[in-house]
């Protein structure tokens, strides 16, 4: 997946680097910063879910008070 903000795109490395190394390098930043994003919007998703039911829940001793 390509993005416009590939900032490791631009990763200089030394001349005594051969091309395939800094494109595996490219690749493995790419692969963690992706499954990164995918654990953080499933996370968010189910921590959103779970204040959600915590608020809608209410607890006996919650109860208002006549």
């Amino acid at each position: 997946m390509e993005s416009i903000y590939n900032v490791f795109k631009e990763i200089e490395l030394p001349d005594a680097c051969p091309p395939n190394v800094k494109e595996e390098l490219i690749s493995e930043i790419d692969l963690i910063r992706n499954s990164l994003t995918v654990v953080e919007v499933y996370v968010d998703d189910f921590f959103g879910v779970v204040s959600a039911l915590l608020t809608a829940l209410q607890l006996p001793g919650d109860l208002p008070k006549p």
